[in-house]
């Protein structure tokens, strides 16, 4: 990987991408299921990964947000059988963002302070297991695939804890990542259609999904460039 240079077409698309967050959880959130909403929701992590492939970013960045661009798209429509799609797209992303932080731990030599890093560990964990206890009675024939992608993000959010304090953008997207995923759990398989805390629980789900994904990419690009 040659020397990062982020441009000005890296921040127009950067830019372009945050718009069509922005778009989608002010305008199209709570709108029908369309194309046109499945495409504004798309552009939000394609336009970054044009950003980062523009910029020569690390690839295991920029293959897991293709792949959360198109978990975006499975997901963005209203039919059960998109669904596993969308969930395997994204639990590839979460595979590459746990290996990608391991790879960094790993040559950093940066390990201290050590107990916040095992209260976190530990905090991520116990909320994990306590969820998915809580999820398994509704999961029926999808707990093939809600229990693997559970078991992946809830390491990637433990191997997040263990990034150079100066990733600590990526640490915290990794939190709000988990924090996104199990609030659209519930959504999935605990909160009934009509459920009045769903005109909360949707607006929480996609703004802590962006800050995560905003998170761990200025995580890495400040790992990255500080090395």
């Amino acid at each position: 990987m040659g020397e990062m240079y982020l441009g000005p077409v890296f921040w127009a698309l950067a830019a372009l991408g945050t718009a069509a967050a922005i778009a989608y959880g002010t305008y199209f959130l709570n709108r029908p299921r369309t194309l046109l909403r499945a495409l504004v929701k798309t552009l939000f992590m394609a336009a970054f990964a044009g950003a980062l492939i523009g910029a020569d970013a690390p690839f295991p960045l920029v293959a897991a947000i293709v792949l959360s661009a198109a978990g975006d798209f499975f997901l963005a429509f209203d039919k059960k059988w998109v669904l596993p799609f969308g969930i395997f797209s994204f639990l590839l992303a979460q595979l590459l963002y746990a290996m990608m932080f391991l790879g960094i731990w790993f040559f950093s030599g940066d390990n201290s302070p050590l107990l916040p890093r095992y209260i976190a560990m530990g905090l991520v964990i116990v909320t994990a297991i306590g969820f998915l206890a809580w999820m398994a009675p509704k999961l029926g024939w999808m707990a093939l695939a809600v229990v693997p992608y559970a078991i992946a993000i809830t390491a990637m959010g433990v191997i997040a804890m263990w990034l150079p304090w100066i990733g600590w953008p990526a640490s915290l997207g990794a939190l709000l990542f988990l924090t996104s995923d199990f609030v659209l759990a519930a959504e999935l398989f605990r909160l009934p259609a009509d459920a009045p805390v769903r005109k909360i629980t949707a607006p929480v789900v996609w703004w802590t999904y962006v800050a995560a994904q905003i998170g761990i990419v200025a995580g890495v690009l400040l790992l990255v460039t500080a090395r």
